[in-house]
């Protein structure tokens, strides 16, 4: 079943004009015999936090002063925003939220479980990235929806045509694949992508990647087991090495599979391709 909620988080009118443009080419590609698909646009403003001072009197001017200042330049952005809305020629609901940063992965979740997936523009480094990995973390874990992932300059007209899957037998994978339905059903090749992966009972079993290839292909969909060596690159990079040689326009993948403090001190995939990816991911956990 096509996506028919698409939900579009953005707080910058040019750094989130892959997430809107991808957001559109997903709606129009989800409208059909069955309907139009609805999009929506959720403008997150981040407020600062309160100063620490002693005296309370100069904590609240200083504060008050902060917010006005806040919402006043977030409110310029999102005029932007909404001009950019009104030339697409689509239909866009526009909602606005704003909330303490550290509150501000929660704000996008609640507004992402009334949505089929919440599109993003990928974090990258520098100004705002660490606030736009933590609104794609709290997606990710308090929405109950797939996050789907845009990389910086997205330009493209569609998106699941070329698919890789990238598989390592957890339940966060296999919630990814199943959100990744109302995008494989007119993929033209799907690619099931181990890195690594050895046989084992409680995981990817005698071949890796056949089960959930032979699920997919009950299901009507033909998939291609590629299992590769990493030889001596991280996970991440021998994932977006093989999605570009496959020039696959999706990567469908569980985000963190490991807990978030694991991921910062030893590293993961999940965080990896958050930062480096060239092409669309859709994550779920």
């Amino acid at each position: 079943m096509a996506w028919k909620d698409i939900l579009v988080i953005v707080a910058e009118a040019v750094a989130d004009e892959p997430a809107l443009a991808l957001g559109e080419a997903l709606a129009a590609q989800c409208s059909g015999s069955s309907g139009e698909a609805h999009l929506a646009a959720a403008f997150l403003t981040p407020l600062p936090d309160e100063p620490l001072a002693y005296e309370p009197t100069v904590v609240a001017g200083v504060w008050a002063e902060l917010l006005g200042r806040a919402r006043q330049d977030a409110e310029a952005e999102r005029k932007k925003v909404e001009a950019r809305l009104k030339q697409s020629g689509r239909p866009c609901e526009l909602r606005s939220a704003e909330a303490l940063s550290r509150d501000l992965g929660r704000v996008a979740a609640v507004h992402a479980r009334y949505a089929d997936v919440a599109v993003m523009t990928r974090p990258s480094e520098g100004a705002g990235g660490e606030l736009r990995e933590e609104i794609v973390e709290g997606v990710l874990f308090h929405s109950g929806r797939p996050a789907l992932i845009a990389p910086p300059k997205w330009k493209g007209g569609s998106i699941g045509q070329r698919v890789v899957v990238a598989w390592d037998a957890s339940r966060e994978a296999t919630r990814a694949v199943s959100e990744a339905r109302a995008l494989l059903g007119n993929s033209a090749a799907i690619t099931v992508l181990t890195v690594d992966a050895k046989p084992k009972m409680f995981g990817h079993g005698d071949q890796p990647g056949a089960n959930i290839a032979a699920h997919l292909s009950r299901r009507g969909l033909k998939a291609e087991v590629r299992n590769v060596d990493s030889m001596g690159r991280s996970a991440s990079a021998a994932i977006l090495e093989e999605a570009n040689a496959l020039q696959a326009d999706l990567v469908v993948m569980g985000g963190y599979a490991h807990s978030r403090l694991r991921e910062m001190v030893f590293g993961g995939a999940t965080r990896e391709l958050l930062r480096t990816a060239n092409v669309p991911l859709l994550m779920a956990h």
